[in-house]
């Protein structure tokens, strides 16, 4: 029998050493034969690197000397793939966990046009859905029918072609890289995917859902963990006009979006103001500012709120 394709398992890992060794031992017990790690380290100071290194020698970790983001590491994961000619990448979060069979169930579906992502579970409770795949409105910059924080159920174990998806999981052919070009480190954390993603609709490629294959994920655990933090908050509200703005081919639909933008954001301002939620209102309105101020890549850190 042929060996199956290759495939680099690209995670950033940053300051993660109070959860890494679950995601160690659960890659550990992948059945998938020819999976590479390729761990992108942004200058982590807790010892999760050394950790990683420690526990699972096979892997090939690049260090960086700062944090670098996802946008980045991503990228830096993606150029070491491809020098290596592995066929696939596995863009994969360091704050998940994996049934043994998830990457033989991506790889059977994947092609040199269609890239995959498996059913996401919360790790706290597997009966909820963790999983941004579904459709995006670009006129509201919104998620669409991704079925995230409800029940798993007969709604999401149907394959189907999905217009975005989370780098939380996601296999993408090595050669997409040459045609769609690097993700936007501009975003530095967040959104960044879904930019990546529409290139590559425009392109011709094809993403897949494929439930069979399931992973389960902490969601934001280096982020300060929780659905959404102060850290989080602030790179979503920055980033998500600068993607807008970025394919809207209508000067009057992105007019459109921006009332809508700041209406919404005025209630939630009121909302954290009244209720006392400091550090979120703090998250929105640098987010908001710092967007138009033309400040985009890495900005702010964890411990800024």
């Amino acid at each position: 029998m042929s060996e199956p394709p290759s495939v680099g398992i690209v995670v950033v890992n940053y300051n993660s050493a109070d959860f890494i060794g679950e995601f160690i031992d659960s890659i550990g017990r992948l059945d998938y034969p020819n999976a590479h790690l390729v761990i992108v380290d942004g200058g982590s100071h807790d010892g999760s690197a050394f950790q990683i290194a420690t526990r699972f020698p096979q892997a090939h970790v690049i260090h960086c000397h700062e944090n670098v983001g996802t946008a980045s590491g991503n990228n830096i994961g993606a150029r070491y793939c491809h020098e290596q000619q592995f066929d696939y990448i596995l863009f994969l979060n360091n704050d998940t966990s994996h049934q043994p069979g998830f990457l033989r169930l991506l790889v059977d579906a994947a092609d040199e046009q269609t890239m995959v992502v498996p059913r996401i579970l919360y790790a706290e409770d597997p009966r909820l859905i963790s999983t941004h795949s579904g459709d995006f409105d670009w006129t509201l910059g919104l998620f669409r029918n991704t079925h995230h924080g409800k029940l798993d159920g007969s709604a999401t174990r149907s394959r189907r072609e999905v217009q975005t998806a989370s780098f939380c999981c996601m296999l993408v052919p090595t050669s997409a890289f040459n045609e769609i070009g690097p993700l936007d480190e501009r975003f530095f954390m967040y959104y960044e995917e879904t930019d990546f993603l529409r290139r590559a609709l425009e392109q011709g490629y094809r993403q897949l859902y494929v439930p069979e294959a399931v992973i389960y994920h902490r969601e934001s655990a280096s982020s300060g963990g929780g659905w959404m933090t102060p850290f989080k908050y602030y790179y979503a509200t920055r980033n998500r006009p600068y993607l807008v703005r970025k394919h809207m081919r209508s000067r009057w639909k992105y007019s459109y979006f921006t009332l809508y933008f700041w209406a919404t954001r005025a209630g939630f301002v009121l909302r954290y103001a009244f209720s006392g939620q400091r550090t979120m209102l703090k998250a929105l309105l640098l987010g908001m500012l710092h967007y138009y101020q033309g400040r985009m890549g890495r900005t702010l850190e964890v411990q800024d709120f």
